[in-house]
């Protein structure tokens, strides 16, 4: 593995303000969380995840964190390694199928946070009627949610997907940066996000709730 204390302590997209915002809202998790990350040291972009995700776990005792070079990546085989830097979050060993590709740095802090705290106890639930909806998904689903840091109704529709996937184990949403990979973009002929890409076939685009994705996934 990376040695956490090669990576920087520090990061950009996290100043003294920000921090401290980020404290108080960790400090209601309950369960511990951990967080690996498959990074290429030699790229700028795995650098800025490493020290950020190196940075955020610091904030609480609850999170840890292991960090793998790309040669090591069999050893977490459940993590796409086709866009990196890529990280998944797990629980007791067991990956939680929610992972983010790129940096969540921008608006998506927001539902990478809210991931945290949702599998560590800290979230907010469903209402009974909407989770009765998500139990009865059956067919395995994995959610792409592509986005710009900059969009407003990107993190709620990556919220959403993310908080499927930690209620139903037949669903796994990964949130990627699209502008870090080309070739995506290029594939899936993206113009406007957030773009929702269900099974790698079906396509979605614009916001979406939680409801409305529960909608999709039961067609």
């Amino acid at each position: 593995m990376v040695d956490n204390a090669s990576v920087p302590s520090q990061s950009p997209l996290l100043d003294e303000a920000l921090q401290g915002q980020l404290k108080q809202i960790l400090a209601k998790i309950k369960e511990p969380v951990d967080i690996r990350a498959v990074v290429d040291m030699e790229d700028k972009n795995s650098q800025e995840m490493a020290a950020f995700l190196r940075a955020f776990c610091s904030l609480s005792g609850y999170l840890r964190l292991e960090l793998y070079g790309v040669e090591e990546a069999s050893q977490v085989p459940e993590l796409d390694t086709t866009w990196l830097p890529v990280t998944g979050l797990y629980q007791g060993g067991a990956y939680q199928r929610v992972a983010f590709h790129g940096i969540p740095g921008g608006k998506e802090i927001n539902s990478f946070v809210a991931a945290v705290a949702n599998l560590g106890g800290a979230g907010k639930g469903v209402n009974f009627l909407l989770k009765k909806k998500i139990d009865k998904l059956q067919k395995e689903a994995n959610l792409k949610i592509c986005v710009s840091l900059s969009c407003h109704h990107c993190p709620g529709v990556v919220a959403a997907c993310q908080k499927l996937a930690l209620l139903n184990p037949k669903i796994e949403a990964q949130m990627i940066d699209a502008r870090l990979y080309p070739d995506l973009v290029e594939r899936y002929q993206i113009e406007r996000v957030p773009f929702l890409i269900v099974n790698g076939q079906d396509t979605y685009m614009g916001n979406k709730t939680i409801e409305d994705i529960v909608e999709l996934l039961n067609n």
